[in-house]
């Protein structure tokens, strides 16, 4: 019996594994996104209509995280119901009535959120049941995923874009039949109930997407007592500041989930805002070796995971964050402080090793830092909303930090001249993981010393002598 219930064991994980891994494809469409500068490292614009029409699209998002926070015992669900939700959307290029509705494409972002949730608590899953190294890379993978889909965008205006409609329309799918699979096989609620607590800090790092109709022109010129037609000038000032914002409603978010938690999430947006001027120098210096690039990309995210399956994931992954920024200050010094010479002397192969590079860190990271999530349930809420919304406001606000006499370039790449900001976060975000690798070691020797030192039942301590 025990061997049989070992055997059930061991396949009811690989097929938690399979299913959840099977919606990750749903991740990489998202981190592409439609614009000119991949979704998983762009930048929102402050200002826009409040009215009913804004006010849903930005709202569908935030009701499915919070449906999805409160539901996260049954991902299975969520994983179905999250790529459904997200079809209308890739079916788009194929079906013209669907182009003309603004709320497909809000509807996908929904559904690409609930997948994240689902695939997070899968992890969780996972590593409650004591398979940590798959739970951690399978959350790391879920994370770096985005990655890879900014590498089949690559940079749009310097060459045109992939036809990925058929791609993300069998991910979909695949996604899709996974889920089924999963609420076939995994019958009812799985997993713990997530702490209120945490839920609640979840919930409040979604409001960071009705920030953008708040922060406008007028209200920031008062605030900062300066003309109206100043700040309209300087558009990036607004992008600071509604990355300030985010930034405040997420930190809350943070603290609210919890020390170790909050930590954790700190480390995972660092490394993700670090790599974000990196990432779009990789990718703009490969624009006619696309190929080379998203082949890099997942090299990165197969190392990434790898690393973060292993015991050493913390070490691997401090060392990554480290010869990461290593590895931009070599480039600017060996580029004479202009690195965008790797963009115009076409230098892709270095390019493309930086990516694969970046992506590996990242993926690892995150699967470094995921243990001290699960506590309350909180590894759907603490990588998702919260680890994002740090992630958005800290992209947002670098953008103060890269100006030349006071003023930002009129470019695309103006971050990539200014990698000193990212050489920072991803030595932060080294010394996070450290810390968090450090404490939990103390934490367990503690622990471990006090079980020892116990006495057994029926047996009086030891009077000290002396």
């Amino acid at each position: 019996m025990d061997g049989q219930g070992s055997d059930e064991r061991v396949a009811r994980r690989r097929l938690i594994l399979a299913v959840a891994a099977s919606g990750i494809g749903v991740l990489v469409g998202t981190g592409a996104g439609q614009g000119p500068i991949p979704r998983a490292i762009a930048v929102r614009t402050a200002g826009g209509p409040w009215n009913s029409d804004a006010l849903l699209l930005a709202g569908l998002p935030v009701v499915a995280v919070i449906v999805g926070l409160v539901l996260v015992r049954r991902w299975s669900w969520l994983l179905l119901a999250g790529a459904a939700l997200t079809l209308p959307a890739v079916l788009t290029p194929y079906v013209g009535a669907l182009q003309a509705r603004p709320t497909v494409g809000s509807l996908g972002t929904a559904g690409a959120a609930l997948v994240l949730l689902a695939v997070l608590a899968a992890a969780q899953e996972l590593i409650d049941d004591g398979s940590v190294g798959a739970g951690v890379a399978l959350a790391g993978c879920a994370v770096g995923a985005g990655l890879v889909g900014a590498t089949l965008v690559g940079a749009a205006w310097l060459s045109l874009p992939w036809r990925t409609d058929a791609l993300f329309l069998a991910l979909t799918v695949l996604a899709i039949a996974g889920g089924g699979v999963a609420v076939a096989r995994l019958r009812g609620a799985t997993g713990r109930w997530p702490g209120i607590r945490v839920t609640l800090a979840g919930a409040l790092a979604t409001l960071i997407a009705f920030l953008p109709p708040v922060v406008t022109l007028d209200r920031v010129s008062r605030l900062l007592e300066v003309s109206g037609d100043s700040l309209a000038r300087r558009s990036y000032v607004m992008v600071g500041v509604l990355g300030l914002a985010t930034l405040v409603v997420a930190g809350l978010a943070a603290l609210l989930a919890g020390v170790w938690a909050g930590v954790a999430a700190l480390a995972v947006a660092a490394v993700q805002a670090g790599m974000a001027a990196p990432m779009l120098l990789g990718l703009s210096a490969t624009p006619q070796h696309r190929v080379f690039a998203v082949a890099a990309a997942l090299v990165g995210l197969a190392a990434g995971a790898a690393a973060g399956f292993t015991r050493w994931r913390a070490a691997l992954a401090a060392s990554g964050a480290v010869a990461s920024a290593l590895v931009l200050l070599v480039l600017v010094a060996a580029t004479g402080g202009i690195p965008e010479k790797l963009i115009t002397q076409a230098r892709w192969i270095p390019a493309g090793l930086l990516l694969a590079l970046l992506v590996a860190t990242v993926t690892c990271a995150v699967a470094a830092v995921a243990p001290e999530t699960t506590r309350w349930g909180g590894t759907p809420a603490v990588l998702g909303p919260i680890a994002g919304a740090l992630t958005i406001g800290g992209r947002e606000a670098l953008t103060l930090t890269q100006l030349s006499d006071g003023r930002t370039e009129s470019s695309y790449l103006s971050s990539v001249h200014h990698l000193g900001s990212s050489v920072a976060l991803l030595f932060v975000a080294a010394l996070l993981v450290a810390f968090l690798a450090a404490a939990r070691f103390l934490l367990t020797q503690r622990r471990d010393t006090a079980r020892d030192n116990a006495p057994l039942p029926g047996q009086s301590p030891t009077p000290e002598s002396g």
